[in-house]
């Protein structure tokens, strides 16, 4: 029973990011005037991206690896939506770098898939 909810758990992981991805690509063609939409939709498809490939990544791993690749995803993909939310859409243009959402979710989704793979090489290598 514990290894078809693990199953489950690690469907769930491959097709929930998915459907984000498709959702934000449809929000994306399809409200091309609202500023803040395609923002929101584009910085969760970057943020969803690492997480689709990391999570067809740990599917064929051990049950202890994965185990703590999802527990650092949700705490990291909770904290990310915060961030990504409460940073600002556009800037007055005069930054080197601008600090609004696309730059901010690229970063995260860069931080994010160092810190998943350093995790999974760890955990994989790493004796039980």
């Amino acid at each position: 029973m514990n290894l078809l909810k693990n199953k489950n758990t690690q469907v769930c992981y491959v097709l929930i990011p998915l459907l984000i991805v498709v959702i934000s690509y449809l929000i994306n063609t399809n409200f091309r005037g609202k500023l803040l939409t395609i923002a929101l939709s584009e910085s969760f498809f970057w943020l969803t991206v690492p997480i689709l490939f990391f999570s067809i990544v740990v599917f064929s791993l051990k049950e202890s690896t994965f185990k703590s690749w999802t527990k650092f995803t949700n705490y990291f993909f909770i904290i990310s939506l915060v961030i990504i939310l409460l940073t600002p859409t556009s800037t007055h243009g005069l930054d080197f770098v601008p600090l609004v959402k696309e730059t901010v979710t690229i970063f995260l989704a860069i931080l994010y898939s160092i810190i998943s793979l350093v995790l999974i090489i760890y955990k994989s290598l790493k004796k039980e």
